[in-house]
């Protein structure tokens, strides 16, 4: 975090080393906080809520730099249609920026009363629907590898996360001893779902055969149906209501401007647009 925090003030005392390399190209902190500073409000805010993804920026940021290298040494961006798109992305970058931040609400927007309402309004939508933190041991085909594993589930003191980890051949929760993480009840197999209900904390199903293969299924840790609170709601309501301010901002200016400003299109030179004699598509 201290390094986020350093990247979003004026550089002075950060040191020089760079932050990444990739082969002879390297990051340095500017290179970093250029990128952070295209991002808008919400983006930069997910970014304080999980350090990590800064890292998947500097990644990001070294294969751009590495492969910008490669095509500005065979002066890729001098081709017509390259450049035009350049001048597309440049020009629209710059407006759409312009228009946001004109179309930014109040800071004190919404009110407290605007955020109560809201929430009265929506409360029946904002119910959180029970779920299940999972770990699962899956087995496909394998009814052999099926038996070892209920052999081994049977004995007393099982280590289920360890026997996942060995046998389930689901890759991505065997590296995680069988964890899932928390499911909705939606968003869990028809098939599946009675089972698990039925489950105590800590308690494993019986292996339940779906049509890809046979899922054993351990409880860690269960949510009933709620709502959240005013307090729980309101930063995703606060979000929202800012979010539809701000696009109701940007039509509101954008129909002054066409007021003052009246659009009018050739229809005839448009169409004549697209003659071959005007189009060429000679491309690499």
């Amino acid at each position: 975090m201290a390094i986020l925090a350093g990247l979003l003030l004026p550089m002075t005392g950060i040191s020089a080393e760079p932050i990444g390399k990739l082969g002879s190209i390297e990051l340095t902190a500017d290179d970093l906080r250029d990128s952070i500073l295209s991002l808008n409000e919400a983006q930069i805010a997910s970014l304080r809520a999980d350090p990590a993804l800064l890292e998947q920026i500097a990644r990001t940021s070294l294969v751009q730099k590495l492969i910008l290298q490669e095509a500005t040494e065979k002066k890729w961006q001098e081709q017509p249609h390259i450049s035009a798109r350049i001048r597309r992305v440049h020009d629209s970058a710059i407006t759409e920026s312009y228009l946001e931040s004109l179309s930014q609400p109040a800071k004190d927007f919404p009110s407290e009363d605007e955020v109560k309402a809201t929430y009265q309004a929506a409360r029946e939508s904002l119910k959180v629907p029970r779920s299940f933190r999972l770990a699962e041991i899956f087995i496909a085909e394998d009814k052999a590898r099926l038996a070892k594993v209920e052999e081994q589930l049977s004995a007393k003191n099982a280590d289920f996360a360890k026997i996942a980890t060995e046998h389930s051949q689901e890759p991505t929760s065997a590296s995680r001893g069988g964890e899932i993480g928390w499911l909705a009840e939606t968003q869990i197999d028809k098939d599946l779902l009675p089972p698990i209900a039925k489950l105590k904390l800590n308690d494993v199903s019986k292996p339940v055969k779906l049509q890809d293969g046979w899922h054993i299924l351990k409880l860690l840790d269960a949510r009933a149906e709620h709502t959240p609170t005013l307090e729980q709601a309101r930063p995703q309501i606060v979000k929202q209501l800012r979010q539809d301010k701000l696009r109701s901002n940007s039509q509101a200016y954008l129909a002054e401007l066409l007021r003052k400003h009246p659009l009018q299109i050739n229809a005839a030179a448009l169409l004549k647009l697209l003659d071959n004699k005007n189009i060429t598509t000679t491309r690499p």
